[in-house]
Formats: C-alpha cells, structure tokens, sequence
C-alpha cells in the first residue's frame, strides 16, 4: 500500500473516530446543522447548473455523451487487466461526480440540514476517490489505453435517477453507501482475477479503503458499522 492509501485509511479511522465519543443515531447526526461548513467547500467549487437535479442525458451530467469515435468502433472491447482497470476507473470517476453533485446541491441550500460530520466526509471521500481515478487513468495510460473520463452507464443512470429523487441528507447519504459499496464489492470479486502487478496492488490497497467509507456511513446512518463479518462481492458491477 502506498502512502498516499495509507494516509486515506488513517483520514477515515480519524473520521470514525470523531464520531464515537457519544451514540449517534440518524436523527442526531444527519439532522443536526452544518451546511454553512459544506456551501463554503462547495462554493469554492462553482458551477452554473443545477446543482442537486442532475441532468438528464443528453444534458452533460454524470453520464456525459459520447465523445466523437467512441460509441461506434469496430475496435474488440476491452478484457482483462485492462478491462477491469477500465471499470475501476469509470466507478471511481462515478462516485467522483456524485460527491460533487452533493456539494454543489448543499452549496445552495437545495441539501439542506447538512451536518459537520457529513461535510468532512463528503470532501474526504471525494479527495480520496478522485486520487483512486488519477492512479487507474496512470496505469491505463502507462498501458497505452485511454484515460477514463465517463462513468459506467447503467450505474450512472441509476444514481442520477436516485439522486434526483434524494429530497434529504438521508437519501443521500443512503446513496452514497450503496455507491461506496458497489466499489468494495467490484474490487473485492476483481482482487483474485488481477495478473498485472501494479493493477492488482490498486485494487487491494483500495477496496479497504471504500469499505471503511461504507462504515462510516453506516454509522452516521445509525446502522452497525461492519454488518458482515467477511467482504463479499454481494454489490458488485462485474
């Protein structure tokens, strides 16, 4: 594991840790105030669109369209290493714009009731999932494959659709674990079927690293942290 992962494991232990001194429950945590600590953040970001209803395809949103060449090529698709490093890519570019369209949403008040613990682990997660896309786009493109710009249709269809109905901290929250999850469970049924060396390392230095996130937000959700005593590939996108 790299230090930059081990660092992230350490982020989130100091997360979850912030939050045991006292019972939490979902009421207590996910309906206290904080959004003023999240719209600085976000804030910081800018965007003109709207920024908690993402938009519909053809609209760019998380699942931009097509760039010219792709879509229609007589090229094989992609297997292997290099297909695994592919999705693993597009769920981390997925989970990238979520996060995103969360702070954008919290911003301007369309997410309302945000609390403090919520904020710092939106903008930790998506600090650590943009650098999980950056190290799989440099192996693709060490590989002399394409960097990953798009996340996995049929999955982004889905959160956009779910995001767009999250009328609360809660729901969002909810989807966020269900994404956090996915990406556990794709690199958890991945790890065994990884030849390349360098791939097979991100993988499993990443997969504890979203299921610690998936506890975290289990626990500000008031439910047991760690339901299942073994990972499983349960969720995954494979």
């Amino acid at each position: 594991m790299t230090d930059a992962f081990q660092d992230q494991m350490e982020e989130n232990a100091a997360l979850l840790q912030r939050l045991a001194p006292s019972p939490v429950t979902r009421r207590r945590v996910l309906l206290g105030g904080g959004a003023a600590a999240l719209g600085l953040v976000a804030a910081a970001c800018g965007t003109d669109r709207d920024p908690f209803v993402l938009e519909d395809p053809p609209d760019p949103g998380l699942i931009p369209p097509p760039a010219d060449g792709e879509g229609g090529g007589e090229e094989p698709p992609p297997s292997g290493d290099v297909a695994t490093a592919m999705l693993a890519a597009s769920l981390e570019v997925l989970a990238v714009n979520t996060y995103q369209a969360a702070l954008d949403a919290a911003g301007d008040g369309s997410l309302p009731n945000v609390p403090d613990a919520v904020a710092t682990f939106i903008t930790t997660a998506q600090g650590h999932h943009v650098a999980h896309r950056d190290a799989w786009n440099d192996l693709l493109t060490s590989l002399g494959e394409a960097e990953v710009t798009q996340p996995p249709p049929e999955l982004a269809a889905d959160i956009n659709t779910a995001f767009g109905e999250a009328g609360d901290v809660v729901a969002v929250a909810e989807l966020a674990l269900t994404l956090e999850q996915t990406a556990a469970d794709t690199y958890f049924e991945a790890i065994p079927t990884i030849e390349n060396g360098q791939a097979l390392a991100l993988a499993a230095s990443i997969q504890p690293i979203d299921m610690q996130h998936a506890a975290i937000l289990r626990y500000v959700l008031g439910q047991y942290p760690v339901p299942e005593t073994f990972a499983s590939a349960q969720n995954s996108a494979i």
